[in-house]
């Protein structure tokens, strides 16, 4: 069973250690935090800030975090659009490799434990299989002694 509490723990605690000046937690329960981004990009060499609030819901990382900006300074409203963009092709993304990841762990949860049922291969005489030609392996001879066997 996958414990999203202990995920989204580390998680912040990885963020906080990336950014350790521009990071701060709102809230634990649920976990609501912000990231504040400068630059020095705006026109005349302004300033541009955006501070980025996020919430954890109770099955991130399966599922994609609530985004928002929460303030910002000396930026345009086509900034805005293209950063709301940017996260929701982020959490995307972040998504299907979170699925493969899941998927992943759940085979290794169960083991080595594979179950096959045997009698979906027992009807295999009635399958019409093509005879390959191409195929550099294909010899003829042994689909006739197998049949004969």
């Amino acid at each position: 069973m996958r414990d999203y509490g202990e995920e989204r723990r580390n998680e912040l605690e990885a963020l906080e250690a990336i950014y350790p000046d521009s990071f701060t937690v709102l809230s634990e329960n649920p976990p609501h935090f912000t990231i504040t981004v400068t630059s020095e990009a705006g026109e005349n060499d302004e300033t541009v800030q955006t501070t980025l609030k996020f919430t954890y819901s109770e099955k991130y990382p399966d599922e994609a975090p609530l985004y928002e900006i929460f303030t910002q300074l000396n930026l345009e409203d086509n900034n805005v659009a293209d950063i709301l963009k940017l996260l929701a092709l982020q959490a995307e993304e972040n998504l299907d490799r979170n699925l493969n990841t899941s998927n992943i762990q759940f085979l290794e949860d169960a083991g080595n434990n594979v179950e096959v049922d045997e009698s979906l291969f027992q009807e295999m005489d009635d399958l019409e299989l093509e005879d390959n030609d191409d195929d550099p392996d294909y010899n003829p001879a042994d689909r006739e002694r197998d049949l004969t066997d």
